[in-house]
Formats: structure tokens, C-alpha cells, sequence
């Protein structure tokens, strides 16, 4: 008797837990939905933007979050994905289907070498090695001033349009670039929550929290790993695909370790493992970067300050401080 109810009381709780989120999201889909009717074409643009480095938050979140892998080089697949995209959008015209197809490619093949570079090793060593091959891709770029510009980045890109067949769609505006960036957060959104869902994620899992039982029990640690890369890319990549489209401009900054050490800051402000906390995350950083740039150099310095603070009194991020709270548990 004690068990059944014990179970009924468990069934109970992760009902109540999944009704949560599903009002969270609604919320949030809400929320999104209301912001082209009251904001300004800057802000609009600015909302893009966050929404479109939030995906590329989520995508490293698949890796810190439920592999356990701190990367200080995922601004590479970022980066290098927009200026694919840029650069084909040159050549042949900017058709979203293009753009988004060209950044997912560019991204799992970054990913993919990436991969083979540090897929056996973990911890610190991991780090430091995706630091090393984002820092060689960033090299490649700024060095290569007849394709990408060099230090001076590419602008003036075609705009952003959707061929339909019967017709084209233009996509320069700005409510139209934020209605693009939110659709494309909320796919990003959906597929890394699958991945995390499937088999495949349960073993990536698996492997941050017992490496050595997983290799036990007959798991390809690396070829897991592997496959977590490539989707982390994929993402990476299909965000940074639009990103120079909303300031019609790229530069070598989008690929620079310091843009990856930012991205891991946004995370952890948000909330590791909790995937729409990197939106908030980046809001967060973004809107200082912004706005209170205007104000003072030492913009970086209040980022600072939140993240120590973060650290201290929701050591799990905002999302999952705040849930506990809204829990009843007191401390986050």
C-alpha cells in the first residue's frame, strides 16, 4: 500500500513538472508572438540577434549540459557557418533554404574535425584542444582577406528572401527577420530536446556520469561523443547561417575564443542542462552588451558580476534557481 501510494505521489509529481513546462513554453511562445506588435525595428532586430546566439547557446548546452564537455571553441562552428553563408550568399543570392542548408553542412563538417581532434580526450584536455582547433579555424579566417574579408569582415550581403516556387518571400525586414529567428529557435529548440530524449542522448548522458560503466557495458564513448558534436554543429550551424543577416555584416569576432568563453558565460547565467535557459542567458548578456555599453567601457565587468553572483546563489542557472523556487524548495 505504501508503495502504490509512494508511486501515485511520483506519477503525481512529474505530471505536475511536465504541466509546468508546457505553461513555460506557452508562455514564451506568447510572448514571442506579441513582440513584433510592440517593438520598434531596432528592437526587433536586437531580439533576432539574441534569439539567433541563444540557438547557438542551446547547441553548446547539448555538450556542457548533458556531456559534460566544456568547449572553448563552438564560436568556430557559429562563425564559420555565417561566413559560408555570407559567402555563398554572394554568389548565388541569399534563398533562406540555401543559407540554413549551407550553415548546417558548414557546421557538422567544423564539427566533424573538431571531433576527430578531441573526441578521446575529456575534462580540461577537451578545453584546451577545442580552444587550439577553433583558434586555427580563426586564423584560416582572418588571414584570408580575399574570401573573407580578413580583419575588415564581409558586408553589404544580398537580402535575406524564400523562394516558394509561386512566389518570394522578403525576409530583409525586420519583423520578418525576427519572425525567422524565432521559428528557427523553436525548431533548434525541438530537435536538441529529441536528441536528448533519444537513446543517443541517454548515453551521452550516460558517459558524463559513469565513462567507465558506459565503456563497461559495451558503449563507443567516442562515436557517442561524436554524434553529440555533430548534432551540437548542426545547430551551430543553421544559427549561424543567419546571423549576418541581421546586421548585413560578419567579422572575424564571431569566431574568436573569446566569443566561445561569452557563449559558456550565457549558459551558465541561464541555466546548464535546461536548453531555453540559454535564450535567457543571452538575452542577459546581449542587453548589457547593448545597452549599458552606452553608459560605461566596463560593460564586461557587470557581466562579470552577474555570473559570480549566479554561481553563488543559483549555482544551476536562473532557470532551474528560479523553478526550485517557484518549487517551494527554498534554496535554488
Amino acid at each position: 500500500m505504501t508503495e502504490t501510494v509512494k508511486a501515485f505521489d511520483a506519477a503525481a509529481a512529474r505530471s505536475t513538472q511536465v504541466n509546468r513546462r508546457i505553461a513555460c513554453v506557452a508562455g514564451l511562445l506568447v510572448l514571442a508572438a506579441l513582440v513584433p506588435f510592440a517593438a520598434s525595428d531596432y528592437q526587433l532586430r536586437f531580439a533576432a540577434e539574441i534569439l539567433i546566439v541563444g540557438t547557438a547557446v542551446l547547441s553548446l548546452d547539448l555538450l556542457v549540459g548533458f556531456g559534460g564537455l566544456v568547449s572553448l571553441g563552438h564560436a568556430t562552428l557559429f562563425g564559420g557557418a555565417a561566413y559560408a553563408a555570407a559567402v555563398a550568399a554572394r554568389a548565388w543570392g541569399a534563398d533562406l533554404t540555401l543559407m540554413v542548408g549551407i550553415g548546417i553542412v558548414t557546421g557538422m563538417a567544423m564539427a566533424f574535425v573538431t571531433g576527430i581532434v578531441v573526441m578521446r580526450t575529456i575534462a580540461l584536455f577537451f578545453l584546451i584542444l577545442t580552444l587550439i582547433v577553433g583558434q586555427i579555424f580563426w586564423e584560416i579566417v582572418f588571414h584570408w582577406r580575399s574570401v573573407t574579408g580578413g580583419a575588415d569582415g564581409l558586408r553589404g550581403l544580398p537580402a535575406l528572401e524564400l523562394h516558394l516556387g509561386f512566389t518570394t518571400l522578403d525576409l530583409s525586414s525586420s519583423r520578418a527577420l525576427y519572425i525567422t529567428a524565432a521559428v528557427l529557435a523553436f525548431a533548434a529548440w525541438a530537435v536538441a530536446r529529441s536528441f536528448v530524449n533519444a537513446p543517443a542522448g541517454r548515453a551521452l548522458i550516460g558517459t558524463r556520469e559513469r565513462q567507465l560503466r558506459m565503456s563497461a557495458l559495451g558503449y563507443d564513448i567516442a562515436r557517442i561523443r561524436m554524434m553529440a558534436l555533430l548534432a551540437s554543429g548542426a545547430i551551430a550551424g543553421a544559427a549561424g547561417a543567419l546571423y549576418p543577416f541581421v546586421n548585413q555584416y560578419i567579422g572575424p569576432n564571431s569566431m574568436h575564443w573569446t566569443f566561445s568563453a561569452m557563449m559558456v558565460v550565457m549558459l551558465v547565467i541561464g541555466g546548464v542542462g535546461s536548453l531555453y535557459g540559454a535564450f535567457i542567458g543571452a538575452a542577459i548578456c546581449l542587453g548589457i552588451q547593448t545597452y549599458i555599453s552606452s553608459y560605461t567601457d566596463r560593460w564586461q565587468l557587470v557581466v562579470g558580476l552577474i555570473f559570480v553572483l549566479t554561481v553563488l546563489i543559483m549555482p544551476r542557472g536562473i532557470v532551474h534557481g528560479v523553478g526550485s523556487l517557484m518549487r517551494g524548495k527554498g534554496k535554488p
